[in-house]
Order: C-alpha cells, then sequence, then structure tokens
C-alpha cells in the first residue's frame, strides 16, 4: 500500500443496527435457529492477498527504542491489530470464503449472505458478519450446526450457540410467543452511572416539555468540561436509539444540532 494512493483504503463493511435487527425479527417470525459464532485473533487469519487492490505489502517502521538496519525493510506478513487496513482484509477474506461456499451477497449489506438451500445445506442459512461477530439464522437446526462445523474448520474461533448477547444487546427468546427482545438494561444502567444519574428520578418525556433549543443559547467561548460532557452523553444516546429506544430519536435529533457548541441551556436538557 502506498501513501496518498491507497494508504487509506481501510474500509470494512458491517451491517448497519437495522439489518441485525431485521436477521432477528426474520428469525423470531419463522421460528428459525439464531446462534453466535466469534473468530478469534481474527484479524491474523486474514490475509493481505485478499484485498482487491493492485498492491497489498505493507511496510513498516520498528518501534522506538529497536537498533534499525538502514538496509533492512520489514513487511507485515499478517495482518494485526492496530492496522487500519486489517479489518478490511478480513472482510475480503470473510467474503472469499462465503462466495467459495455457494453463498451470495445479500443487495441491501455487503456483509450479510445467504445460501439458499441446496444438497448441501437442504435449508436457507443467513449469515451476518460484524468484524468478528457474526449471527446465524436457519429453520433446521442439524443444517446451522453443519455450517457453523465447516466455517470453524476454515477459521479458528467459538461455537457461541444460541445468541443471548449482541454488541452490546442482551437478546431475549420466547419460542412460546414467537418473540425476540432486544434489551440494553446493563448499557442504560451503566450509562447513568457514568454521568452520575443512577438514582435520579425518573421523567416522563426524553425533553422539557415545550422547550425550543436555538443557536442563540450557544456561549461565544465554550466550556471545555460542559462539551465533553455533552458529546458523551449525545454520543451514549446514539447507541440507544439505534439499538432499543427509538423513542428518543426526536431528542437525540434536537441535542445533536448543538454538539460542536453546546451551551448550559443544551446540558439542562441532555441531562432532563
Amino acid at each position: 500500500m502506498e501513501q496518498g494512493v491507497d494508504f487509506e483504503d481501510t474500509f470494512a463493511p458491517v451491517p448497519r443496527t437495522t439489518a441485525a435487527r431485521m436477521l432477528m425479527a426474520l428469525a423470531a417470525g419463522n421460528s428459525m435457529h439464531l446462534h453466535s459464532l466469534d473468530i478469534t485473533q481474527a484479524f491474523i487469519q486474514a490475509s493481505w492477498s485478499d484485498l482487491p487492490e493492485d498492491t497489498w505489502d505493507i511496510y513498516i517502521t520498528l518501534p522506538r527504542g529497536y537498533d534499525e538496519d538502514p538496509d533492512v525493510v520489514y513487511r507485515v506478513v499478517l495482518p494485526l491489530y492496530g492496522i487500519g487496513a486489517s479489518a478490511r482484509a478480513l472482510h475480503y477474506t470473510l467474503a472469499r470464503w462465503f462466495r467459495e461456499n455457494r453463498f451470495e451477497q445479500a443487495g441491501f449489506e455487503e456483509s450479510v449472505w445467504i445460501r439458499n438451500p441446496d444438497n448441501h445445506y437442504p435449508s436457507r442459512i443467513i449469515v451476518s458478519t460484524h468484524i468478528d461477530d457474526m449471527l446465524c439464522a436457519c429453520d433446521d437446526l442439524n443444517v446451522l450446526e453443519q455450517f457453523k462445523t465447516d466455517f470453524l474448520n476454515r477459521f479458528e474461533g467459538t461455537n457461541e450457540g444460541a445468541v443471548h448477547e449482541y454488541l452490546g444487546c442482551e437478546v431475549v427468546r420466547d419460542w412460546e410467543k414467537g418473540s425476540l427482545s432486544l434489551l440494553q438494561c446493563g448499557y442504560t444502567e451503566c450509562v447513568l452511572k457514568i454521568y452520575g444519574f443512577d438514582k435520579a428520578t425518573p421523567v416522563r418525556t426524553p425533553l422539557s416539555p415545550g422547550i425550543r433549543l436555538t443557536k442563540q443559547d450557544c456561549p461565544a467561548v465554550i466550556d471545555p468540561a460542559l462539551h465533553r460532557r455533552y458529546l458523551g452523553i449525545v454520543g451514549h444516546l446514539s447507541f440507544l436509539v439505534q439499538c432499543t429506544r427509538p423513542d428518543l430519536s426526536f431528542a437525540y435529533a434536537e441535542l445533536s444540532k448543538f454538539v460542536a457548541y453546546p451551551g448550559q441551556k443544551h446540558m439542562d436538557q441532555a441531562e432532563h
């Protein structure tokens, strides 16, 4: 990779939260088994040669403190954690394996793969890959177990069985009711403790009724401490809105308008 040419080609697609929720909804609505896999030390199981770029060699300088021979260059043999292109290499390594095993990429998500029924897998399999975390759905448990065995014969990883947690969300399934619920109780409690609201009194609305936030409420000189706290609160709200709390969308959208120059009035509403 050459700096200024493809040095910044580090993008690795991951499924949007809506795609993961859609897969869970399909599993619940169609009585599909939903399991998870975790790839161990995922990046070093990838290969630079799977990247679509014409050149995939990456060279590094030694860390400070090492004696460096001026006549020697150091090429990175395997993708390593800390190298921007490693996640991209993993995505293409996984993509090659899926294509070799007759999976097709979903048109709406580059990291969602579907294999239709055939002699090897008599039932449809849907797989979502999020770097080293995978969700696998199939209505036949034996077929799902065979797929996981085939995958783990190629990649070292852990078969975690039926999914109970995914990207910080608790997954609760009721087979009798045909329902699957996503919860973020632990995450929410942790956020409340971080900002000192774990013992606060609940309110009925995300923002004060009738409040209107404007640019006129922005200060001429920003308070760094207030700014950091405001950014943290809004950032944590973003994850809640995407996963389990769409009812906070309006409040999040309003607060997000002022992340550059928040004032005390904005902070009061963020802490409401």
